[in-house]
């Protein structure tokens, strides 16, 4: 099962900065801002965030 799903990614006032609108599998919807210069880079930075966010969950549930 997928623990998120991309709604949209847009660009910002501020240079090489965008917002993305995600839905996670619990139905909440939240953003997270990242710096990149378009929004394929900025899909990639996201997605390499929360695959980091998940290894680091793993990890710490592993030393308790």
């Amino acid at each position: 099962m997928k623990k998120y799903e991309v709604i949209s990614i847009e660009p910002t006032d501020l240079a090489k900065h965008w917002v993305i609108t995600f839905k996670m599998a619990d139905g909440r919807i939240e953003q997270e801002s990242v710096e990149a210069f378009d929004s394929n880079e900025a899909f990639i930075a996201f997605r390499n965030r929360m695959i980091k966010e998940a290894k680091l969950k793993v990890v710490l549930k592993t030393l308790k």
